[in-house]
């Protein structure tokens, strides 16, 4: 895969970078993407915080095995305990799912090609890109990427712990997930915002 210099680590997510706009997307005014850069960028942040604090925690406490079985059974329950926290709607996907609850949708696919054609010609992943997604909603994306820690679960197939791989299997039988090295883009977390919420400030 691609690698570049400005990342975003999954693992430590920092929200940096400008709202863009891909070819083929409904205009987005200055106004409203700065506006969604802070509503998104402050949900982002919150997500990352409590999923990291959670699976640092699990890591410490049973290594790899724990943190699979943490990220099976609680990662998308804290992602909809920080959804109702913020008053959004909060999702992180990818085009190498693990959980195929995660899969994208129409508009996520075309956040995450934009995300993938933009590091494929210029070797660098840009910042957070905020979509028109209907009439009443804007989309916040957030790219995320591979830090070392993730390798436990996300690496190459060959390597991974045989425990870890065994849960792997037994409850993704369709993984996509694998594979990766450090710095590659993972993904990104979606913030649905409702119109008016951005659009009245």
């Amino acid at each position: 895969m691609n690698r570049f210099v400005k990342r975003v680590p999954a693992f430590l997510l920092v929200a940096t970078g400008v709202a863009c706009e891909a070819g083929g997307q409904k205009e987005v005014s200055p106004d409203v993407q700065a506006a969604a850069l802070e509503v998104g960028g402050s949900a982002s942040r919150a997500l990352m915080g409590t999923l990291v604090a959670q699976l640092t925690g699990a890591m410490q406490h049973g290594g790899p095995v724990n943190a699979v079985d943490f990220c099976s059974t609680s990662a998308i329950g804290l992602t909809s305990g920080v959804a109702r926290q913020q008053g959004l709607d909060l999702k992180r996907t990818s085009m190498k799912v693990r959980n195929p609850a995660n899969a994208p949708d129409e508009d996520e696919t075309a956040a995450l090609r934009y995300f993938e054609s933009a590091l494929a010609e210029t070797g660098e992943l840009p910042g957070p890109w905020v979509q028109r997604a209907g009439r009443d909603e804007y989309r916040y994306y957030q790219p995320l990427t591979i830090a070392p820690p993730c390798l436990s679960c996300h690496g190459a197939s060959g390597e991974i712990d045989p425990a870890v791989q065994a849960i792997l299997d037994e409850r993704y039988p369709g993984d996509l997930a694998t594979d990766y090295a450090v710095g590659d883009f993972r993904g990104v977390i979606r913030v649905s915002i409702p119109a008016e919420r951005l659009e009245e400030r």
